[in-house]
């Protein structure tokens, strides 16, 4: 079937993808999505979603090729960019993990979506032992978003970090 308008079909998949993803039943959820693909191959909600699925049971190899594709089909999507950036992110390829959270800044909104780009792109900086560019991201981050507790916790932590280096 290759009936793109049959929304209901395609979201009661999706729903059902994502709670056997949040019950950690992932094949489950993946043989939902890939029929959801297989239905639905224009629209990028199935890519989108099977690769966040890869990218939370630790499958970034998986999830690349299959956010990039949704990347096709929905360009300029600030959460598939930061999907992709996940998974990049997880194979260990920094840059090009900063490449799209770059892009997902650019297509952000103010506040809490570039509160947590910034937040994770601090994060990058900090696990490669550069604390003074990870405390640039994590101010960033608490002046998108004063509340956001995490990029507080890591702001807080990475000042600890360079007083003990200094």
């Amino acid at each position: 079937m290759n009936n793109n308008m049959d929304f209901p079909k395609l979201n009661k998949m999706l729903i059902d993808a994502i709670e056997k993803s949040l019950e950690q039943k992932y094949e489950e959820g993946e043989a939902i999505l890939l029929k959801a693909l297989e239905d639905f191959p224009k629209n990028y909600l199935p890519y989108y979603n099977l690769g966040v699925l890869y990218v939370e049971s630790d499958q970034p190899n998986k999830a690349i090729p299959i956010l990039l594709k949704a990347e096709t089909l929905k360009p300029n999507d600030c959460d598939t960019y930061i999907e992709i950036a996940f998974a990049y992110n997880q194979c260990g390829e920094k840059e090009k993990a900063r490449e799209y959270y770059d892009k997902a800044l650019c297509c952000a909104s103010s506040g809490y979506s570039k509160a947590i780009i910034y937040n994770n792109i601090g994060s990058l900086f900090f696990a490669e032992n550069d604390f003074f560019k990870a405390k640039e991201y994590f101010k960033k981050a608490l002046f998108e978003e004063p509340e956001n507790m995490l990029a507080g916790e890591n702001l807080v932590l990475v000042n600890t970090y360079i007083d003990i280096i200094n």
